[in-house]
């Protein structure tokens, strides 16, 4: 799977000129209604995430409120945001007479609420086990954006040093290993440049958090690198580009153009692991990973209209050239997975992370909310 042919032929379907002369954002929504248990551990988790994020009301059982853990449930079950919440009703779980949990045969609490779920962008290798989270509250959309990317290339960072880490307890090539590493580096990078764009429109960027879970197996990160880096990664690099091209800012277009280039060898990354990670696996093994990601591809493909609703300052094409683009994506996606299983090795387009790193890069002095002339 080579990356940059597949961006490329992506990104020749954006107009030339800079931001689109008019911007139009509907994203895909629905109706849901939700009736769900919730654990004591999984709401004491929601809380423990929501204080290292900074929130000071939400603190305990009794103050965290319905709307927080109906989101939370939504996004977890949907992987979209709850956009509205009309209704919710919070049962918590049940206590003793010591006023500790009861055992773990007794209910659990619940939530049962509806509302509207649209879905919300993101971009980025997601770790295993990973928890959402943004700025909800910032009332700039810029902002808001910006810390949900914040956050992702936050959690990213994780993703890549336990992916590094994994590999190298199952002996592969030094070579995969060095580059999960590097591409580390490249996110603490992003999310320290992103962080900083975020806090300048005003949001707050909390601090990425997992659940905590079992050592996972060679079929789970072979599925998770299928997903989350083969299609999202290389997702992320096709966005990053365009907003590179496309965003109304200097500041904003330098950022993107320096995380477009990383982001396209983080996709190529995931392509050569996935080569790497399949050989490893048996036939039935394979298959599942396989079909995880010819899902992913097929739900990519719904992902236009997510291109066309970023905030204005990032150059949304218009909604007919995002569902093209990500089309044109998606099949070049569908082409390489289609021909994975068929192929020994994949061409490494980019230097290996013992070429000399680059310049130290000064993406300030950037923007501000009360300085939109800026260009």
């Amino acid at each position: 799977m080579e990356m940059r042919h597949a961006v490329v032929t992506a990104l020749a379907l954006l107009p030339l000129s800079g931001c689109p002369t008019t911007w139009n954002c509907d994203p895909p929504e629905e109706d849901f209604d939700l009736d769900e248990e919730v654990s004591a551990e999984e709401l004491d988790e929601l809380i423990a995430s929501l204080i290292e994020g900074g929130d000071t009301e939400q603190t305990s059982r009794d103050t965290i409120r319905c709307e927080t853990v109906c989101e939370s449930v939504y996004a977890e079950l949907r992987g979209w945001r709850a956009f509205e919440v009309e209704r919710c009703t919070l049962t918590l779980p049940e206590e003793g007479a010591d006023g500790q949990d009861t055992d773990t045969t007794s209910e659990p609490g619940r939530v049962v609420c509806e509302g509207v779920g649209i879905e919300y962008y993101c971009k980025g290798r997601r770790p295993l086990g990973h928890v959402e989270g943004g700025d909800p509250d910032c009332v700039d959309a810029l902002g808001e954006s910006l810390a949900a990317m914040a956050y992702l290339e936050a959690a990213s960072i994780h993703a890549f040093e336990e992916l590094a880490a994994q590999l190298e307890s199952w002996d592969a090539p030094d070579e995969l290993i060095a580059r999960c590493r590097a591409a580390a580096e490249d996110e603490r990078n992003h999310a320290r440049w992103i962080h900083a764009l975020a806090e300048l429109r005003g949001a707050r960027v909390p601090t990425p958090t997992t659940t905590p879970r079992a050592q996972p197996t060679l079929v789970e990160v072979a599925t998770h690198n299928a997903v989350e880096g083969c299609v999202h990664e290389s997702f992320s690099a096709l966005l990053t580009a365009s907003f590179a091209r496309q965003a109304q800012h200097r500041a904003l277009r330098r950022v993107f153009a320096r995380l477009a280039a990383d982001e396209l060898r983080h996709g190529q990354l995931a392509w050569d692991l996935h080569e790497w990670l399949r050989e490893q696996l048996d036939e039935d093994e394979r298959a599942h990973v396989d079909a995880a990601q010819r899902d992913a591809i097929a739900k990519l493909r719904e992902r236009g209209s997510a291109l066309a609703c970023v905030p204005e300052p990032l150059g949304p094409p218009a909604p007919s050239i995002a569902e093209t683009m990500t089309q044109v994506f998606a099949d070049a996606l569908l082409e390489a997975a289609e021909l994975a299983p068929r192929r020994s090795h994949f061409d490494s387009l980019f230097a290996s992370p013992s070429s000399p790193p680059p310049p130290v890069f000064q993406p300030f002095r950037v923007f501000h909310p009360h300085q939109p002339r800026m260009s």
